[in-house]
């Protein structure tokens, strides 16, 4: 089996936008399927890396959970001037940008349960699927809060179809730091100060798209439409599952606890998870 390299980001940056505790920490739901994500990308496909800002590295070796990314743990450090609060995910355009291709970008609610080789072989870039222009989430040019002197390239096509990037592959060193610094670019020369999620797509999703097309890369996908999604079985992704988690008790219980057997059948030697008091 071929080793494929993943890797996670946690920046805790936003988390104190939000919350005047000092130190940072996590739902039990949330802590969980961190660990089964880099436990089964372990298993499955090969060495993961973790990503960090100082806080979140303070977090997880706290938890006494450091060694689950057998890649070891990296900082970064994300500039102040791109805010936390418009772009809630810079940490993983950051964490790209130091990472070195070929890997996979692994959101941390994502769970990949088997190999993903053979969706990859003969890839340059493999996203979950590619996404529809909605002028919601999506708005044209003329949408956009930025600094005097930033131009969006001529080059880019607003044509076409953004990237889910909740899993990411990317083969090309030098493709990568183009998207990268086009999306760092961008989000450094943002005026905005109040989320409302276009920006952060658009520096994420959409610029992926743009730039693969301007350098003529074809983005290949795990599942070619987003329906397909439904009846598979090669990841799980908690996404707006989180929601229901938060507010309702019982569906929470009955969720840690899968997810408590699940990691304690296939990874008897982690006995950390008994410690951190989220197992019943």
């Amino acid at each position: 089996m071929r080793k494929i390299e993943g890797f996670h980001t946690l920046w805790t940056a936003p988390y104190f936008k939000q919350n005047t505790e000092d130190t940072y920490s996590m739902q039990d739901y949330e802590l969980l399927t961190m660990i089964l994500s880099a436990l089964m990308w372990r298993k499955m496909n090969g060495p993961i890396t973790l990503y960090g800002d100082e806080r979140a590295i303070d977090y997880v070796e706290r938890q006494g959970i450091a060694h689950i990314w057998n890649g070891g743990i990296k900082e970064i450090d994300v500039p102040d001037r791109v805010s936390p609060r418009v772009f809630w995910a810079a940490g993983k355009l950051y964490a790209l940008k130091k990472a070195k291709m070929p890997a996979v970008m692994v959101d941390l609610d994502l769970i990949v349960w088997k190999n993903i080789e053979k969706y990859i072989e003969g890839t340059n870039i493999c996203a979950i699927h590619r996404e529809g222009i909605y002028p919601d989430v999506y708005p044209g040019r003329e949408f956009f809060n930025m600094k005097d002197g930033y131009a969006f390239d001529p080059g880019w096509s607003w044509d076409e179809p953004p990237v889910n990037t909740c899993m990411l592959y990317m083969a090309d060193e030098q493709f990568k730091n183009y998207y990268v610094d086009s999306s760092i670019n961008f989000m450094e020369n943002c005026r905005e100060t109040e989320e409302n999620l276009c920006h952060m797509v658009f520096a994420e999703q959409r610029l992926l798209a743009m730039c693969a097309g301007r350098e003529g890369k074809i983005i290949s996908s795990f599942f070619p439409e987003a329906a397909d999604i439904e009846g598979q079985d090669v990841f799980t992704h908690l996404w707006g599952y989180k929601n229901i988690l938060k507010f309702n008790f019982q569906k929470r219980v009955e969720f840690n606890d899968r997810l408590c057997e699940r990691i304690e059948r296939e990874f008897p030697e982690e006995t950390v998870i008994r410690e951190l008091n989220v197992c019943r």
